[in-house]
């Protein structure tokens, strides 16, 4: 008693349902030597269509697809769509046998496609027989009893540790297979995750992530037996904690990266390079990704762009770690552009005006190199600073795929850490090194620091975990930031009072910011804040 499995995620394009149905089709003639080939949810369609999945002209299409699937096979195939009924859109399931097809609309499940026009609905896929083994489809893993193999079709994203959890907890039932959405789907936000798992008897079987069409196993005797049971949910981090991890998010980081250049045809990327932190670590992205993907090099930009206050420092790693990494480097000063424009609209001062002008002209000049070059132009800012509005509206708050968006500073230097100590390049590992101990700094005026202005970023980055993941409110976390950071309470109120000023008062910025890539549970992402909601309970929740 033993049956072929295949399980499939085709590199499919939301909305391309003429070319979706093609690949699909493919895949089945790949796994013709089958008895069960497993899709992820919304497969036809694709998971991450957003409001789409309400226009009729899509649904319409992907029903009459499933009608040229099933055609095209006497397999039993599990797949994904969309399908209205009683004016409503749901996420349905369904089972091809013979030719044939039922379609159920169960529950929502693992399922994460982001914000979308979708309805989940109840239905509960009635089991049924291949070679002796009784399958039963579920929204979630969990246990059947009654049923030999679980079938978990799905579309979850990668975020750190995802998958380790995901197949912990399908280890810990007799037999089971999970597919999830991967490549060719949006990567607005959420990247999803591709993985395809098949574990049997508490044991990882076999495995594929995102850049893998189709896997095959043989499910065989299943024993009756108790199985470990799965680990408990991950403590809320944003922060890599491992090697595997950090190595993980820059693969994440990289899918995006080379998912939206194949999106808008491109085989360039174009950023600012200034010498810190947060472009290090974009260059760092871009580059593990074109070497995994065999994209050349040179085809990664890096424009480092002088100003007035630029040190001497970062300016020399800057221009280092285009040596070290032999990507193309350009070098466009600012200095007489900005005095040109400051003089044309009769300003002096060395003042927010002064320092926006900087952010702005490189803005423009990154743009402008981004159109001449048909190059994706990266975005460098950190979760850190878009939680506090720390950039400049019109300047570095604006790029067109931002990798960086979720991580904090603090994981920014976990991940460049990391990459200091495996010395995957030597030569770039000595001058990520230095960069790690330069002060943080715009450099828009000479000497500026930024944690001498806003406090210290592992203080904030406190903050963004406990208040706006966790919801806490400020004042249940005051004692335990005394204990960690080893600050007085004045200090901490202090930096409190900065942290949530800035979260709202800047949340215009937010409402204005580019794509990137999701790579925790919880970021601000899918925070909705009005532009002109007041913080004043939550300044008052702590005594401020």
């Amino acid at each position: 008693m033993a049956i072929n499995v295949a399980l499939c995620t085709p590199e499919i394009k939301p909305g391309a349902v003429l070319s979706n149905t093609e690949k699909i089709k493919n895949c089945i003639f790949k796994a013709k030597k089958a008895d069960l080939i497993v899709f992820p949810r919304l497969c036809i369609t694709g998971v991450t269509c957003g409001s789409m999945y309400s226009f009729p002209i899509l649904t319409s299409a992907a029903l009459n697809a499933l009608d040229d699937i099933a055609a095209a096979t006497d397999k039993t195939v599990i797949i994904g769509l969309p399908t209205t009924r009683d004016g409503r859109v749901y996420d349905s399931i369904a089972v091809i046998q013979n030719g044939n097809y039922s379609i159920y609309s169960p529950a929502k499940g693992m399922t994460e496609g982001g914000k979308n026009s979708l309805t989940y609905g109840e239905d509960i896929i009635p089991d049924f027989d291949i070679e002796g083994l009784t399958v039963r489809i579920l929204p979630e893993i969990d246990s059947a009893p009654g049923a030999d193999l679980v079938l978990v079709p799905t579309a979850y994203p990668s975020y750190l540790g995802t998958t380790d959890e995901v197949i912990s907890a399908a280890s810990a039932i007799p037999a089971a297979i999970v597919v999830s959405s991967g490549k060719g789907e949006s990567v607005s936000g959420k990247v999803m995750s591709g993985d395809k798992i098949v574990t049997l008897n508490g044991k990882l079987e076999e495995y594929a992530g995102y850049d893998e069409e189709i896997i095959t196993a043989k499910i065989g005797k299943i024993k009756d037996s108790v199985l470990a049971p799965k680990k408990p949910p991950r403590e809320i981090s944003f922060t890599p904690l491992s090697d595997k991890e950090c190595g993980e998010a820059y693969d994440i980081m990289g899918r995006g990266i080379v998912g939206r250049m194949s999106e808008i045809g491109t085989n360039k990327v174009i950023l600012g390079l200034s010498g810190g932190l947060d472009s290090a670590n974009v260059l760092v992205a871009a580059v593990l990704a074109f070497e995994k993907y065999k994209i050349d090099k040179k085809n990664i930009i890096c424009v480092t762009m002088r100003g007035n206050a630029s040190s001497k420092r970062t300016q020399d790693n800057a221009a280092s770690l285009i040596d070290a990494f032999k990507v193309t480097g350009i070098n466009v000063p600012i200095d007489s552009a900005v005095s040109l424009h400051l003089r044309s609209i009769g300003h002096e001062a060395k003042d927010v005006v002064y320092e926006n002008a900087q952010a702005r002209e490189r803005t423009q000049i990154l743009l402008d190199l981004s159109n001449k070059h048909n190059a994706l132009m990266l975005g460098t800012g950190d979760l850190s600073e878009i939680c506090l509005g720390w950039s400049t509206f019109g300047g570095d708050q604006l790029s067109q795929y931002n990798p960086n968006c979720s991580l904090t500073k603090t994981a920014i230097r976990a991940l460049l850490r990391y990459y200091s100590v495996i010395k995957h390049n030597k030569a770039a590992a000595k001058i990520i090194e230095d960069i790690l101990a330069t002060p943080v700094s715009p450099e828009l005026l000479s000497g500026q620091e930024t944690e001498t202005i806003l406090g210290p970023y592992e203080v904030h980055d406190y903050f963004i975990r406990e208040i706006v993941a966790k919801k806490k409110q400020p004042k249940d976390i005051i004692s335990d930031a005394i204990s960690i950071f080893g600050l007085s309470e004045a200090t901490v109120k202090q930096y409190l009072k900065t942290f949530l000023s800035r979260l709202f008062r800047y949340q215009f910025k937010r409402n204005f910011g580019p794509d990137g890539v999701q790579l925790f549970p919880y970021d601000l992402t899918d925070l909705t804040i009005r532009s002109d909601f007041s913080p004043e309970l939550w300044l008052k929740n702590c005594g401020l």
